[in-house]
């Protein structure tokens, strides 16, 4: 009797007179299988990101939006094929409806992702003019932050000449819960954003700093009214900060302007005061950040 680890070289002197081709195999027919079928969907998937983007390429050169029908007539795309394409591009915020009617234009999900591709650097480039006429206005540090994911980072800083402290570093996490910037950037996303921020751990930095969810969220309700955010010493002891919305179409708002100093000094100026050179400011900001401005850049 042979023994089974043993090859017997009979059956296969059988197999190879027979010249079984390798295909014939159970595995290699299943292998064969699966990758014509990879390569098939493949296929099938570039054909469907080519028609997404030749429909966003449509969008970006129409600036005044577009409706179904043209762009069935500029895709030459059937009218069923364009609809669930616009639908898709709907539901991810690609695209959206201009005052709920049936035109669109470019959504705000992606306008935020064109400036996610900006460098800190450049931005600061931009910016800096307009943050170094409010220290000089006031003699304390200006800065801009802007909204990444769920969170708010700074994104470029301008100290006095006598201040050898900053209290915000570029790329430093802004609280939402606490820093005049985050707020005045979290107030103005929708609730799904919001939530998800809160849910992050909510640190008590200082006596007078928020955690409760409920009174944050009506927090944020009254900067939407009066359209600026304020931190008394929420996050650090002694340190008073403002900041106001930065208002861009259609991106929203994905960047706030802010002052921050010893709240000794802050407050020899009066609230009105620095609330109308922050606003201003971001009146200034959002003209030279906005997307066509990028884009020339």
């Amino acid at each position: 009797m042979r023994n089974f680890l043993c090859i017997d070289y009979t059956i296969l002197g059988t197999l190879h007179k027979m010249r079984i081709p390798q295909t014939d195999y159970p595995y290699q027919i299943q292998a064969k299988h699966d990758e014509n079928e990879f390569m098939s969907e493949a296929k099938e998937n570039k054909g469907i990101l080519i028609r997404y983007a030749a429909v966003l390429d449509i969008f970006a050169a129409a600036s005044g939006g577009l409706t179904l029908t043209e762009v069935m007539n500029e895709t030459g795309l059937p009218r069923g094929t364009v609809h669930r394409l616009l639908g898709a591009l709907l539901d991810v915020g690609y695209i959206e409806s201009v005052d709920g009617r049936k035109v669109y234009v470019l959504g705000k999900r992606l306008m935020r992702m064109f400036h996610l591709t900006m460098p800190l650097g450049s931005i600061e480039q931009i910016v800096r003019p307009i943050l170094e006429g409010l220290v000089e206005q006031f003699g304390e540090t200006a800065f801009l932050a802007h909204l990444i994911g769920n969170k708010v980072e700074a994104a470029a800083t301008v100290l006095p000449v006598s201040e050898n402290q900053s209290f915000v570093q570029p790329g430093r996490g802004m609280p939402i819960h606490v820093a005049a910037s985050a707020k005045a950037v979290f107030a103005f996303q929708d609730d799904a954003l919001i939530e998800i921020a809160l849910n992050e751990p909510l640190v008590k930095y200082t006596d007078k700093a928020k955690t409760d969810k409920a009174a944050i969220r009506a927090e944020f309700a009254t900067i939407v009214e009066d359209g600026f955010a304020v931190c008394n010493e929420e996050l650090d002891p002694g340190i008073l900060s403002y900041a106001c919305p930065v208002f861009m179409e259609p991106e929203g708002v994905i960047y706030s302007i802010g002052l921050v100093g010893p709240a000794q000094r802050l407050c020899q100026y009066s609230k009105p005061e620095i609330i109308d050179a922050l606003s201003d400011s971001a009146l200034e900001v959002s003209a030279l950040l906005s997307s066509g401005k990028l884009s020339q850049s």
